[in-house]
Parts: C-alpha cells; structure tokens; sequence
C-alpha cells in the first residue's frame, strides 16, 4: 500500500541523478545554477510520475519511459546533445542494473520464503527501493568518479553506441521480467517482440555500414598509395625533362630564360606527404609542425585534450617531441606516424605508432636505458631521448611501455588526469 508513495520518491530521485550528472559532465558555458536544476528535476520528475501512472506497470512502459526521459533531459541541453545523451545513459545503466538485481533478489526471496500478503509491500520496500535509494545517494555524492568514467566513454566513438545498445538491452531485459511472470498487458507484450526486432536488425544494420565503411577506409588508403606512388614518378620525370631544357638553352646562351627554367625546376618540388591534423592549434599538433618529417605520412586522432594531463606543457612537449623524432629516424624519411590521444579512468593516454622496422626483441626492454642506443655512439652522444622521456613521465607519476613487431612499432604514455 506504500509502494505508492516509494514509487514517486524514486521517480523524483532518478530525475536527480540525471540532471545532476549531465550539468556535472557538460561543458560550463551549458551549466545550469541550481535553482534552474532545481526546477528542471520539479517539471521532468512531475511528467514522468504523471505518464507512469496513466501506462502503468507494463512491458512496453519501460521503453517509452526510457525514450521519454531521454528527451527530457537533453532538452535544456541541446546544444551539447551527445554530453547529455552520455551522461543520462550512464545514469539509466545504473538504474536498469540496481531494478534488475533487485528484482531477482525479490523474487527468489518471496519463492524461498513464504510471506504473507499483507507483508509483501514492506518486502519491496526494503529489498528493491531502500538499496536504490543509498545507491542513489553514493552516486551524486561521487561526480568525480562518474566525470571520469563519462570521459573515458567520450573520448571512444565505439564505446557510446555500445553504450547505448547496452541500455537498449537493458530496457528489453527488464520487459521481458514482466512477461514471464505473466502480468503483461497481451497486445504490450506483441508491440515488445515487434520492437526487439526491428531493434536486432537495426543493430545488424549498424555493424554492416560500420564494416562497410572500414572496407572503404582500407580501399581508400590504398589508393593514396597508388596516387603517391604515381606523383613520385611525375615529380621524377617532370624534374629531368626540365633540366634538358634547361641545358639545352643553357649551350646557346639564353641566360634569362636559362635562369627562368631553372627557377621552374627548383619551385616546383612535388611533396607526397599526407598530413591529417585533428586541430590546427593543438599542441600535438604544434610539435609535429615544428619537426622535420621528409615526406612521413602523419595522421593524428586527438580525442582528448592534454592540457587535462596532469603535467607542465614544456615537459609534455619534450615527452612527445623526443618520441617522435625517434620515430622519425627509424622511418628514415618515409612511412607513416599515426597519433591518437584519449581519457582512460584517471588518466590521459597518448598512443604514438610508426610502421618502421621492428625494434630487436633483446633491446626492446633497454630502450629507455640512460646512453643505449642502436646507433654508433663513439662520443656518447645518442641514447639520450627515449632516457629523458621515460625521467620525466616517472616524474608526473606516468608510465610508458613499448610495443613492436612486423607492422607497427606503437609507444604508450600514461599520464595521470587533472581534472
């Protein structure tokens, strides 16, 4: 006869954490004071209460719900859609996790213990709303933890569709508990495999384009390959059809039109290089502007910022400066360097890869040895770089391993996050 009143309480208390973990999570110029949260939880928490009493307790409720909810709280956030849409999923997994773990907790007790009728509503009370409540409670007391946890989501593109599919699993999960204990509406329970459907070819559906756009990307690169590879051989021609001309007239004395053909062949260098930033002003990639890479090809995929590491920027700078132009001369002035950056739980990681030659399997453990260096190293001058890189990242509290074989040669850095 309580469950009621718990009913409300809990609808207020969920509305909560989803407004207080998207205002928690989104960037400040989208923050809400407290008195605009404050009414936000008010109107969302009254329409959700409102629209669960008029459906009731029904296998089909949970999705609308769901979709309902959603909408609600991205609404005043719509200008960082995918910061709330994030930060509400995280907070209905939480959710979706503690009523699926209670319910089975509340089932397999009523079946073990036989429990008067009368008794069965303070039962739910303390096995399924109480323990939500204080998870509730931990929850808002712990944003950091959850900010953490929401950047490590952000920072991989794959992680939030998985994500999201996960909740979507969750919610059919939870339809189909009210199914099998046979107090679903009928034609609900129709509509909920209708839906778990369209929801399983829509996944497929997904996947497919996902692969087949990585075919596309494969294809794509190959291709480059091939254009490269052809502008080398007009660079190559263009250069020595040129420079006969340029003899030629050379020997009848044209001077001027001599020194014009020979402005032409020293103008017109073809570079082959690729370079794909993912910004401008990032100081990725500023060091890798300021280095000398031949004709490297560099793709860099930063998503997350290192102004968030927990480390001095010239230091930063020296760390990744060293690294790359130790790459740089095991490719010999050709190849690729791919650059990525992303939030792992209280750390940023910087992945640094070239497909050089593989690093020796007896020196690989020995790289970042003061003064050991593949080189000649007569005057001890070389074995310096990758030493001061691993000083300075064990400064910071950090670590770095390598990895090396046929294909890529991949340099990881851990720095601890400042938040």
């Amino acid at each position: 006869m309580y469950t009621g009143f718990f009913d409300i309480i809990n609808s207020i208390i969920q509305c909560s954490m989803f407004m207080i973990t998207i205002n928690y999570c989104i960037e400040h110029k989208y923050k809400k004071n407290k008195i605009q949260i404050i009414a936000l939880i008010a109107i969302i928490s009254s329409i959700i209460i409102i629209i669960t009493s008029a459906m009731g307790n029904y296998s089909l409720s949970i999705i609308i719900l769901h979709i309902i909810s959603l909408m609600l709280a991205i609404l005043p956030y719509y200008k960082d859609k995918l910061t709330a849409t994030i930060g509400f999923s995280m907070i209905y997994f939480i959710i979706c996790i503690i009523s699926i773990v209670s319910f089975i907790i509340f089932s397999l007790f009523t079946s073990i213990i036989s429990i008067d009728n009368k008794y069965i509503s303070l039962v739910m009370i303390l096995i399924m709303y109480l323990p939500s409540y204080i998870i509730s409670y931990l929850i808002m007391r712990n944003m950091k933890f959850i900010y953490k946890v929401y950047l490590m989501i952000k920072s991989r593109i794959s992680s939030i569709i998985a994500f999201i599919i996960i909740t979507i699993v969750c919610d059919f999960i939870i339809s189909f508990s009210y199914i099998v204990n046979g107090t679903d509406n009928p034609i609900f329970m129709e509509v909920i495999f209708v839906l778990l459907g369209i929801f399983i070819i829509s996944v497929t559906w997904y996947f497919a384009i996902v692969n087949k756009k990585s075919n596309e990307i494969y294809n794509l690169n190959k291709e480059l390959e091939k254009k490269i590879n052809e502008l080398k051989k007009i660079k190559h021609d263009y250069g020595s059809q040129i420079s006969y001309l340029y003899g030629a007239y050379l020997m009848k004395n044209y001077d001027k039109l001599g020194e014009l053909f020979k402005s032409v062949i020293e103008g017109n260098n073809i570079s082959t290089q690729v370079k794909v930033l993912s910004y401008e002003n990032s100081l990725i990639s500023r060091i890798v502007n300021s280095i000398d890479l031949n004709d490297i090809d560099i793709l860099i995929d930063e998503k997350a910022k290192l102004e968030d590491a927990k480390i001095n920027e010239i230091d930063l700078q020296r760390i990744v400066s060293n690294i790359l132009r130790n790459s740089v001369e095991a490719l010999n002035g050709k190849g690729l360097l791919m650059i990525k950056s992303f939030y792992n739980y209280n750390n940023i990681v910087v992945s640094i890869q070239n497909n050089g030659p593989k690093i020796d399997k007896n020196n690989i453990d020995k790289i970042f040895e003061q003064g050991f260096s593949t080189k000649e190293n007569k005057d001890r001058e070389n074995g310096f770089g990758l030493y001061i890189v691993k000083e300075l990242i064990d400064k910071y509290n950090g670590n770095i391993y390598v990895k090396s074989n046929e294909d890529l040669t991949e340099f990881i850095i851990n720095l601890p996050l400042n938040l």
